[in-house]
């Protein structure tokens, strides 16, 4: 026969590894919490861990669900994570309320699953939430793929990759443990509280790693970052030659109205290695992102060229191309982030009107007309 205290071998090591993965999550969420500068990537962070140590609990209930609190942060877990990456790669000065969209989607499912209980239509809910969080899990393996050649923050851009898989492994993993054929779980519940524990132990490491970083609040494209304290002091000969020449490159040549710079080109044109140059804009220049660093040049000189009445005739579009823009798209993006308005918006304020029509408006000057009395 068989020993029934080994049967529940399995379960108990299922209940120490979610055991391990809440401990690591709590933690985690609260070395994110605690600072005096609680920065939208911090909170972020913290609103993901407090979801993931909802998951952790509400996945062992075997689809019960009863807390509905903890389902509710089990739900808006990828949702989450989602908005974490976004914030953590994407280097955006404030979030606009559409990122949280995403979040909402999840927490309406969970809404529809609540209303749904015992009717059979609840099983196609959560398929089609299945296909909502393969499609999430999709879009921060591109966040992740887009902006990792332009990461000047060597540490972030090593945690890029790690995320993605982690994302990505996991959802594979949950898929096998909640749905397999005929009804029976292709996976047992104890490899995904294994994950969940790997994950929990990952994240901590990774995080806690790079956590000063995210106390450094991201600076828009024409905005001028503060160089890190202390920066100038650590600079060698060598990096004091390599800025000359990109000071040159920048500022004479002009090298940022190439379409196709990007930070491995400036390298070879600066003969300098590329770790060398990220190593340098990054921590002695201080921006964060090498695309945002072009583009505060490209910016500058845009705002330029709309206010001059001389350009007045030059399309937007030519303006954007002459100053290294692929396409219109990006460059309304950039110079609304930095400015605020739209390039149209900022070429109709910031040029002069006639003189001769100011004085037809006040009515001084204005050519007379018939004859006088």
């Amino acid at each position: 026969m068989t020993d029934p205290a080994s049967l529940e071998i399995p379960a108990v090591l299922e209940i120490g590894a979610r055991g391990i993965a809440i401990g690591a999550f709590a933690a985690t969420g609260m070395a994110l919490a605690a600072s005096r500068r609680l920065t939208p990537t911090r909170w972020a962070g913290v609103a993901l861990f407090a979801c993931a140590i909802g998951h952790a609990i509400d996945s062992a209930s075997a689809g019960t669900h009863p807390v509905l609190l903890l389902w509710a942060l089990s739900v808006v877990a990828p949702g989450a994570l989602w908005l974490f990456a976004w914030v953590l790669f994407e280097d955006e000065p404030r979030i606009p309320a559409w990122r949280f969209s995403v979040p909402a989607v999840c927490l309406a499912f969970w809404a529809l699953g609540v209303a749904t209980l015992g009717h059979p239509i609840r099983i196609m809910i959560w398929q089609v939430f299945g296909l909502f969080s393969a499609a999430i899990v999709c879009h921060i393996l591109v966040i992740a793929w887009r902006g990792w050649r332009s990461d000047l923050i060597d540490q972030r851009r090593k945690l890029r990759a790690p995320l993605a898989a982690a994302a990505a492994g996991y959802m594979l993993v949950e898929s096998l443990c909640n749905f397999g054929f005929r009804g029976e779980p292709i996976l047992p519940s104890a490899v995904q509280a294994a994950m969940l524990a790997a994950l929990g132990l990952g994240g901590a490491l990774a995080l806690l790693r790079v956590e000063p970083m995210l106390d450094l609040a991201p600076t828009v494209a024409g905005e001028a970052p503060a160089p890190p304290p202390g920066a100038v002091l650590d600079l060698t000969p060598a990096d004091r030659l390599v800025l000359a020449r990109l000071d040159k490159a920048m500022n004479e040549n002009e090298v940022w109205r190439g379409e196709d710079l990007s930070i491995g080109t400036l390298a070879a044109l600066v003969g300098a290695p590329e770790h060398r140059l990220r190593k340098l804009i990054n921590g002695t220049l201080g921006h964060r992102n090498f695309a945002d660093y072009v583009n505060g040049r490209r910016i500058e000189a845009a705002k330029i060229a709309l206010s001059d009445p001389e350009q007045a005739l030059k399309s937007v579009s030519t303006i954007a191309y002459e100053l290294g823009f692929a396409s219109l798209g990006p460059f309304n993006r950039a110079f609304r982030a930095a400015t605020g308005v739209t390039p149209t918006a900022w070429r109709q304020q910031a040029t002069p009107a006639h003189p001769y029509l100011r004085l037809v408006e006040t009515g001084e000057g204005a050519p007379k007309t018939g004859k006088s009395a």
